[in-house]
């Protein structure tokens, strides 16, 4: 009788493994914005206007995010920061709920440039 219970017991914990291990990764591709300095002789910030908060200066070969409330769509703006010297690279608008990645890559702040994805 033991063995009957036994396909069931080990296919209850191969269903509780799958929906474990997907949770987290579709929690984790939400509500989270950040940057991702892949240049070179500059740090990379991030300002966001409508809410009065800016990133701390992101070093080269690192990154930063923030969890953001849901619901809004915003503008960032995007700057790159050399021996004092501030550059904006630009703006875009994001949706909050969104998982929102901003890429810097070139050399010097008056070299970078930026890109960004969402999914």
């Amino acid at each position: 009788m033991r063995k009957m219970w036994r396909p069931v017991l080990i296919g209850a914990m191969v269903l509780a493994g799958v929906a474990t291990a997907a949770t987290p990764a579709s929690a984790a591709t939400t509500n989270r914005t950040g940057i991702c300095n892949k240049g070179a002789g500059y740090n990379a910030y991030l300002e966001f206007p409508y809410r009065g908060i800016t990133s701390f200066g992101v070093a080269p070969g690192t990154c930063w995010s923030k969890t953001l409330a849901a619901g809004s769509y915003e503008p960032v703006k995007v700057w790159a920061v050399s021996s004092g010297s501030w550059r904006l690279l630009g703006e875009t608008w994001i949706h909050s709920a969104n998982h929102n990645v901003i890429r810097t890559s070139g050399s010097g702040a008056w070299g970078a440039y930026y890109w960004y994805s969402t999914s």
